[in-house]
């Protein structure tokens, strides 16, 4: 089959083959050529072949075939002169026998004749090329299967028990040798060691220095532990066991403020080495986070600090509330002694405003009056204060060394008025018959003794308000 018999529907239904210096293209049916042609990718000259061509052929004469010529019936032509073609056995023509040396070329053989004379001057080109890439893909394969096989490898320190390794091992897996420092913490049941673990193919020399959180450590008492120590991060572990104390003297269980610092980084490893050439570590790290020191973890170190938490609440209120009934009590008894002071001082002032010429008459019954009425509250007053505070040096209550400043307070103000009084009648006792100006100048030091005793109490009365303030 030659072009020349080609009509359009063969065209359409024959698959193409385009040809290139590297090769050939295709099949492609005669839609998908034009649709190559419209998007650039080919042009009308190039070369195309399908079954049944004896040679190539540019693409413009299949994509753009000349029309037929239209013929009109109704005008009268003459038919076409016949003309006999020379017998080509007998005569051939030049052209005739230049077309007969030039039989159609396969598809297959024109394909391995244009790649095997690329292939002949190109090979030694490419060749270094070629190895290049197929030694980058036995590197690439062999280090991704190098890092698909990595763990996460720990050896137990002597004083780790080995429930506490367990745990180390189960949160920490290999992710990547270029992973930031980022360390978790673990104490020893004794609480001798703590130990930072950390991710990271460093080793590092580390300084570390922790802080206990107000309220949060495992201790009724609200203490502060700070301390600092060293270590060096080697196989993902660095241990410290010599603590330099600031405040306290021993480790508390409790969550804890840790500043720490690494410093002269180095990649941890001959992998990790090799594997990071171009990428050094950063060769220091400084980072604040909050740690917990507690030998079983993390979870079971909030439940017991949740319950320490809620029996210190019940404690404060109860504290409160007795502390409250303190300085009630404290009020009261200053109150007491000056409503005692005040009573005691008329009783006197009561007995000197009689009649003189009565006064030795007067005088007994006044004076066993005193003691029946006064003198026994104040020695009652005196031992029943003093049971008081023993019984609250024995309480816990905050701020107890302000509350301990009035036991001497209290009993020193209850024996002024004892003394005072007794002065007084002592003073009584020594009169015989006295003159009604003597008795005026009894009246006016009388008077005089209890208006300081009554200024002492209220001052003392207005400091417990105050302390009682803060």
């Amino acid at each position: 089959m030659t072009l020349s018999n080609f009509n359009w529907t063969d065209k359409q239904t024959v698959k193409w083959f385009i040809m290139l210096p590297t090769g050939h293209e295709g099949p492609y049916s005669l839609e998908t050529l034009i649709q190559r042609f419209n998007q650039g990718k080919i042009s009308k000259k190039t070369q195309i072949w399908a079954e049944g061509l004896p040679g190539f052929i540019a693409a413009e004469v299949a994509l753009f075939p000349k029309p037929a010529p239209v013929v009109d019936e109704s005008v009268h032509t003459p038919p076409p002169k016949v003309v006999l073609e020379p017998d080509l056995h007998e005569a051939p023509s030049e052209k005739v026998e230049e077309e007969d040396e030039l039989p159609p070329i396969p598809l297959e053989e024109a394909i391995d004749a244009a790649t095997a004379v690329k292939s002949k001057k190109k090979w030694w080109k490419s060749a270094p090329f070629v190895v290049a890439a197929v030694l980058c893909l036995m590197v690439l394969g062999g280090w991704q299967f190098v890092k698909s096989r990595e763990v996460f490898s720990v050896h137990r320190p002597p004083r780790m028990s080995p429930e506490l390794f367990q745990r180390v091992k189960n949160d920490f897996q290999f992710e990547s040798w270029e992973k930031d420092i980022f360390f978790k913490e673990y104490l020893a049941t004794d609480l001798s060691h703590i130990w930072l673990v950390t991710g990271s193919f460093q080793k590092c020399e580390v300084e570390a220095s922790f802080r206990s959180i107000e309220g949060k450590l495992l201790s009724m008492s609200d203490e502060l532990v700070s301390m600092r120590s060293k270590g060096k991060l080697n196989g993902h572990i660095v241990e410290f066991s010599v603590f330099d104390f600031i405040s306290g003297n021993k480790i508390i269980p409790g969550l804890y403020e840790m500043d720490v610092k690494a410093s002269g980084c180095e990649w941890d490893g001959i992998a990790p080495n090799i594997g990071n050439l171009n990428t050094p570590p950063d060769e220091s790290y400084v980072g604040r986070i909050k740690v917990v020191l507690f030998p079983k973890g993390t979870q079971e170190f909030y439940r017991i600090l949740y319950k320490l938490t809620k029996k210190k609440q019940e404690i404060a209120v109860r504290t409160e509330g007795a502390e409250e009934l303190f300085w009630q009590d404290i009020q009261q008894k200053f109150q007491t002694l000056l409503a005692i002071t005040l009573q005691i001082e008329q009783h006197f002032l009561d007995f000197v405003e009689k009649d003189a010429r009565q006064y030795s008459k007067n005088l007994k019954p006044m004076i066993d009056s005193y003691t029946r009425k006064f003198g026994s509250v104040l020695t009652n007053f005196v031992v029943s204060n003093e049971k008081y505070f023993k019984e609250l040096n024995e309480a816990d209550y905050r701020n107890f060394s302000i509350k301990k400043n009035y036991e001497p307070k209290v009993r020193l103000s209850s024996k002024n008025i004892g003394f005072e009084s007794m002065k007084i009648i002592e003073n009584f006792q020594t009169l015989k018959n006295p003159k009604r100006a003597k008795l005026n100048t009894i009246e006016s030091d009388i008077k005089s003794v209890f208006k300081k005793l009554k200024d002492n109490l209220n001052q003392t009365i207005i400091q417990v308000s105050e302390d009682r303030s803060r």
